[in-house]
């Protein structure tokens, strides 16, 4: 009797001391040989090898962290999957060997140079778990843990945390220390969460243009892994050469696919520095995986006394910034019909609605689906008089040709129409940055602008003169090259040319220009936007500025993240000054802003690791934004460009001059072909017909699923049941008790 009531007694005592721990907030040193931690405040816990410790728990999602090996694994409990931050059986792979199998261990990689920029790479198994070097404590939703790297003087404070269906990882910027004599490159986030191994099947998703798959274990292993920057590189830089035209990443997002469960990742802050890695089994390793990076230094090649029998390349490099901005990817998890590319699309959608702000632009109500026609105006060309060479802006379409072309479009039954009209400004194309309406008085000047405005308002015609906010092609309207031209790391200003497709080098028969410095394009957009609502003009197409985020390397430099920050904050008062804006080739940081885009990705880059090209972008813009491809007279095979148009809900748009072409001969744009439009009319009313009549069907609605029923046999389903099923072969298709003729389409 004694001995149960002693046994109870010490029971209750367990347990309230059990309960008086689990109240203090944990923090702690981990020890890599015993897998001791100490806790703050009252008592101590030790965890045994490989215990984990429960950080949180959401209804959706619980997260479990090892103080012993900085591991983190979370389980939905839905599904009851668990996706781990490391491979559970990775002391099993045979494939991995050196620094390589100890990458497995870890939930960061280094790349960082020294003062001679020579490279290193190191990850935190290594440079702190092995070290003792890591703590960690709990935070809201969490745990928070800080890996120190003595041996190369670098402190990164990383999070974890969960929150309703979301898993979110972060690096702490700001808290970044580097207090040796190396700078930090890139720092690889969880390179392995989630990874398939040999024995799963699946694919990675990667956004490359229009989105693709790199399925498992597709022995492409000899191949480059695929590593591309977010919304491109840092176009800053000064490159000698262009190495190939290659599709852009536009949209901040990866994902993967393993057996029936999938997840997609949102760069949620800090995607103007990130990157994106995927990888193959048998390249590295066994597994499959795709991740994520934040790029802290860029590097630039610099060609000292070219030519001469001493010249010299040099590498510099610049500032280590992190930028202002942590680096936080979010990872939602998907099973069942929604685990594939087309649900993970799906849920970006979402979450561009949630946590973006981007609400649906209500499709016009009518029987005619929408056309976008782009025109260039004015363009400058070199002429004589009396042997006398000077400049004159040469005028491809004027005010009034563009009223004439507007009349003759509707006329023709295409009355749910969009113009966008570039080079009408004063100076035509590639002149001043725009700071107001000033309009070019070959093509009419102000007071026939300001009449074409009123004439396109009555008619219905969405009209969107263009600017380009971003290039500096010539001093005037404020703005100088020598105070407001961003800076590359050689500390020049930041030149840009031409590039010709032939050799990929620079064209020295096209004038090279200038990028404004951030802060000096946020300017000039406050300065057109504040015109343009006094002036009443409710629509603008802007240039440049939706497609491309550079830094400025002055002396305190200023980081793609904050140049991305003054990206939004100028979109912003311009969406609040001007009712619509029309982005072209987008990235994903125009969406809050856009009434349409432009120029759209419906292709991948097709590299060789790629197994297969999807429209993730169409499908993560339809039912939300009015989407529409790049010009149709400007594709080398119409035909199959305007089945994908279909396949994809994307729509129509051209490029033309009003005008006879031969006009564009000696102009920097004498390379447009099929651009007058006069030749072109009747085939773009034809294509009309043809779009209108498989897509008004579907006008407005999102797309819910997407599927490759056989080689080059897709379908493509959208909200409200209708769907599109294409045959891009030369044989006939058979879908059930149907058949789709080659190169041919079906709308039920």
């Amino acid at each position: 009797m004694r001995a149960r009531w002693l046994v109870a007694v010490l029971t209750v005592v367990s347990l309230a001391i059990t309960a008086l721990g689990a109240a203090q907030p944990e923090t702690g040193r981990a020890e890599a040989g015993t897998g001791q931690k100490t806790a703050a405040g009252k008592g101590s816990a030790r965890i045994s090898a490989g215990e984990s410790v429960r950080a949180a728990e959401s209804g959706l999602l619980a997260l479990d962290f090892n103080p012993r090996t900085a591991e983190v694994a979370v389980t939905d409990l839905s599904s009851g999957t668990v996706w781990s931050s490391n491979p559970v059986d990775k002391a099993g792979d045979g494939i991995a060997k050196g620094i390589k199998k100890q990458d497995l261990n870890a939930q960061l990689l280094l790349d960082y140079v020294d003062p001679l920029n020579k490279p290193f790479q190191l990850n935190n198994f290594i440079g702190s778990i092995q070290e003792k070097a890591f703590t960690w404590k709990r935070i809201e939703g969490g745990v928070e843990v800080l890996f120190e790297f003595p041996k190369a003087g670098f402190a990164i404070p990383v999070e974890y945390r969960i929150k309703d269906d979301a898993f979110t990882a972060t690096i702490v910027a700001n808290r970044i220390e580097q207090r040796d004599k190396f700078r930090l490159v890139n720092i690889y986030l969880m390179p392995f969460f989630g990874a398939g191994s040999i024995r799963d099947e699946g694919y990675l998703f990667v956004p490359d243009g229009s989105g693709a798959l790199i399925r498992f274990n597709n022995n492409k292993s000899i191949y480059r892994s695929y590593n591309e920057r977010v919304y491109g590189g840092d176009q800053a830089i000064d490159r000698s050469e262009r190495s190939g035209v290659t599709e852009a990443v536009r949209l901040p997002v990866f994902g993967l696919k393993r057996n029936d469960r999938a997840f997609l990742a949102v760069i949620h802050q800090g995607a103007y520095q990130a990157g994106i890695i995927a990888e193959g089994s048998r390249k590295s390793n066994q597994y499959n995986a795709v991740s994520s990076y934040l790029n802290m230094t860029e590097f630039e090649s610099n060609i000292l006394m070219p030519g001469s029998l001493n010249e010299k390349t040099v590498v510099r490099a610049s500032q280590s910034v992190a930028g202002n901005r942590p680096f936080e990817v979010r990872y939602y998890f998907l099973n069942g019909e929604k685990a594939d590319y087309a649900g993970m699309a799906e849920r970006y959608r979402e979450y561009l609605m949630e946590e973006q702000g981007v609400t649906p632009v209500a499709a016009k109500a009518a029987d005619r689906i929408p056309l976008m026609m782009e025109f260039l105006g004015g363009v400058k060309k070199r002429d004589t008089f009396l042997g006398i060479p000077y400049g004159t802006v040469e005028s491809l379409t004027t005010f009034n040709d563009l009223r004439t072309v507007a009349d003759r479009l509707i006329e023709a039954g295409m009355t749910n129409l969009g113009i966008r009209y570039r080079g009408w400004m004063k100076g035509g194309m590639k002149d001043k940055v725009p700071a107001s309406l000033d309009a070019e008085s070959n093509l009419g000047g102000d007071k026939a602008f300001r009449s074409l405005i009123e004439d396109m308002r009555v008619k219905e015609v969405a009209f969107y003169p263009e600017i380009d906010p971003v290039s500096l092609y010539k001093n005037g309207n404020g703005f100088i090259r020598f105070f407001d031209a961003a800076r590359n790391i050689s500390r020049a200003p930041a030149l840009k040319y031409e590039f010709l497709i032939s050799n990929g080098t620079k064209n020295k028969q096209v004038k090279p220009w200038y990028l404004l410095k951030p802060e000096s394009v946020k300017e000039a957009l406050e300065q057109f936007s504040s015109s343009a609502e006094k002036q009443g003009l409710e629509r603008v197409a802007l240039q440049s500025i939706g497609s491309m985020v550079y830094s400025d390397f002055r002396r305190n430099m200023l980081s793609k993240n904050e140049t991305g920050q003054l990206w939004e904050e100028g979109l912003e008062t311009t969406a609040s000054r001007i009712e619509g804006i029309s982005f072209d080739q987008p990235n994903a940081y125009t969406f809050p802003s856009a009434e349409n885009l432009t120029g759209v990705p419906l292709y991948s880059s097709r590299f060789d690791n790629q197994d297969e090209a999807v429209p993730f972008y169409s499908i993560a813009v339809s039912g939300l934004i009015p989407a529409y491809g790049e010009p149709i007279n400007l594709m080398g095979d119409t035909r199959a460009y305007m089945l994908k148009l279909i396949e994809t809900g994307t729509l129509p748009a051209y490029r033309f001059i009003a005008r006879d072409s031969s006009l564009l001969i000696g102009t920097d744009f004498d390379g447009l072909y099929s651009g007058d439009f006069n030749l072109w009319f009747e085939d773009v009313a034809d294509q009309y017909k043809k779009l209108n009549e498989a897509l008004a069907p579907v006008l407005g609605k999102a797309i819910t699923d997407h599927e490759k029923l056989g080689e080059g046999v897709y379908r493509t389903t959208f909200s409200g049941g209708k769907s599109v099923v294409v045959n891009y072969t030369g044989e006939t298709a058979t879908l059930g008790n149907e058949q789709i003729g080659p190169y041919g389409y079906r709308v039920r």
